[in-house]
């Protein structure tokens, strides 16, 4: 039989019966019960005072209540509305310590105009939020958790009908209530001086906002330890602005990945970088922080130009990983264009694979003497045959940036062994992850980069607490008995690995590994270890000293007991440049 035109009926016992409740939230959640399984369910219509206080509430079928759109409103959108009356009647008692149910009189006021619905859900009223739950979404949404998964949540933990669309509504709200009702930016503002966030912001002659930059208080702790390093890398997609996101990074003792500050900026021209990194410069100025000596990028020319204006001090390094993918992008066709069978090994051919090796061992180069000695190899070896890609790696990078990523001149510098931006680019991955979309505004975005700042700051003082205790080398030795918890595990190894050298032949001190690393060498240890002393903390440059609660008070204690130790020694002063290195501001 066909279903089509049979209405569904509402039962007899419709109307909820009447009753005394101890409160109007109660009485709310009876009817409200009452109704669900019977299709319908109750709103507030309206409320009143009597003249004696006594307050009424007209609670009204759901589907009644409220204004029924014209067919002259503008936007094109459904209604659930019917203008159904079917209603009760809700009585505050004098002593305000009762709620009466009432019925209404009239047959217009228990009969309903419409069907009964299929399932609860069809009630926004039914499917709201309580406020243990709302507390829930907003504690989630601050976590980071996507929306989905706080609906899954709900369902597990709850026994709540809420959508999906509930959720985001819950979101939303919340969001607005972190706002004040202000707009997006006023609101970030706001919340950056707050919340103590070192920050500008940057307006045009219209007051409209074209960059912000912000940096934790915390971060500003991490880089007054370590300033040594500075590493800048843009990415996209992170706001509705389409404004570009610059992450500023340093790295610790650990060599772990701390952020400096982040900065939104209308664009990627020059003026913009100048911008951020004078509002840096600033920080650094402001805190009394010693500028960096070492600032890595990649082959941006206007970031290039403005790091050179506002860090002329610092030595200014081009990321390797970019470089190596740029030659091989430009450079590698050639070796298979026009080949039919080229001989393969491992998916590259024999001669891309020389060509390439040709080209790191030019990289690699020590001095500036092999430096030219392998250039000239490479030309004779490729011109005239590969004469483009040979001009490329010329113009493009020997020629112009080859003191930014050679290691004869990479080498007299400073730089911990960094050489590539990929750190930046893992925090611009965590970031897209939390952030699920890029259409936010900058309130959100900052509150997003917030969460992923805070849960990195613990890693990083898990990390450094768990260092203070441990011990990376196995052997208990003597060598490293005044430094340990105070010496980070990565110096520690690569120290141990000189000591090992001194096991073989060890060849003459270039002095670039404590130039580069600020650690002691093996030339340096070996006296140390022939009369059976100990390291000193003022062996390692402070780049490698960890964070110590009340430092670098906590700091000198142990260097007392270190120079007493130092004025006993009968040991020569070392030849090795740079051995005694402690941090300094750059000029």
């Amino acid at each position: 039989m066909d279903s089509i035109g049979i209405h569904r009926q509402f039962p007899d016992d419709a109307l909820p019966p009447e009753g005394h409740y101890s409160s109007r939230e109660e009485l709310r959640s009876a009817i409200n019960a009452w109704a669900a399984p019977r299709g319908y369910a109750f709103v507030i219509k309206r409320s009143s005072k009597t003249a004696n206080g006594r307050t009424h509430v007209i609670f009204n079928c759901d589907r009644g209540a409220g204004r029924i759109p014209s067919l002259s409103d503008r936007r094109q959108t459904t209604t659930r509305r019917t203008g159904c009356l079917f209603s009760v009647l809700a009585k505050e008692s004098l002593c305000k310590t009762i709620w009466s149910l009432r019925h209404r009189p009239g047959p217009h006021f228990s009969q309903h105009n419409h069907e009964p619905s299929f399932s609860e859900v069809a009630h926004p009223t039914l499917r709201q939020l309580s406020r243990q739950e709302e507390i829930t979404v907003n504690q989630l949404t601050n976590a980071g958790i996507a929306p989905k998964e706080i609906g899954s949540f709900l369902r597990i933990t709850s026994n709540t009908l809420a959508t999906q669309q509930d959720i985001y509504n819950c979101i939303a709200k919340g969001r607005r209530d972190l706002s004040k009702g202000q707009s997006n930016i006023h609101a970030l503002a706001d919340q950056l001086n707050d919340e103590g966030f070192w920050n500008r912001i940057c307006l045009d002659e219209s007051s409209r906002v074209t960059a912000v930059l912000f940096a934790h208080p915390k971060s500003l702790e991490y880089l007054k330890t370590y300033p040594e390093v500075l590493i800048l890398d843009s990415t996209y997609k992170t706001n509705r602005f389409k404004m570009p996101l610059l992450d500023i990074v340093g790295v610790d003792a650990c060599q772990r990945t701390f952020c400096i500050a982040f900065a939104f900026l209308s664009g990627e021209e020059e003026g913009d970088f100048t911008w951020a990194l004078q509002a840096l410069r600033s920080v650094y100025e402001d805190h009394n922080i010693g500028l960096p000596s070492v600032i890595l990028t990649d082959r941006c020319l206007a970031c290039m130009n403005a790091v050179s204006s506002c860090f002329p001090g610092s030595a200014l390094f081009l990321c390797l990983w970019h470089i190596n993918k740029a030659v091989q992008s430009y450079c590698r066709p050639a070796f298979t264009r026009g080949k039919d069978n080229p001989q393969v090994l491992g998916g590259e051919s024999e001669e891309w694979k020389e060509f390439f090796n040709f080209w790191h061992e030019i990289v690699a180069s020590t001095t500036e003497d092999i430096y030219n000695e392998r250039l000239e190899k490479f030309k004779k070896r490729y011109i005239p045959d590969y004469i483009n890609e040979v001009g490329y790696i010329l113009e493009t990078w020997l020629d112009l940036y080859k003191k930014s990523f050679v290691k004869a001149w990479v080498n007299t510098h400073l730089h911990f062994e960094q050489y590539a931006t990929s750190r930046v680019e893992g925090i611009h991955s965590l970031i897209k992850l939390h952030l699920n979309h890029s259409q936010v505004d900058l309130f959100e975005a900052w509150r997003i980069i917030k969460l992923v700042l805070m849960n990195q700051l613990s890693q990083l003082e898990a990390n450094q607490a768990r260092q203070h205790i441990g011990n990376p080398i196995r052997e208990s030795r003597v060598l490293y008995s005044n430094i340990r918890g105070w010496i980070s595990h990565e110096a520690l190894r690569k120290v141990e690995t000189q000591r090992e050298r001194l096991l073989k032949e060890v060849p003459v001190c270039t002095g670039v590994f404590t130039r580069t690393l600020g650690l002691p060498c093996a030339h340096s240890l070996q006296p140390l270890l022939e009369q059976n002393q100990p390291l000193l903390l003022n062996h390692f440059h402070s780049h490698w000293h960890l964070r110590r609660p009340g430092s670098p008070q906590f700091l000198i204690e142990p260097r007392k007991q270190f120079d007493r130790l130092t004025a006993s020694s009968t040991l020569p002063p070392t030849s090795t440049p740079g051995l005694s290195i402690n941090k300094s501001k750059s000029n």
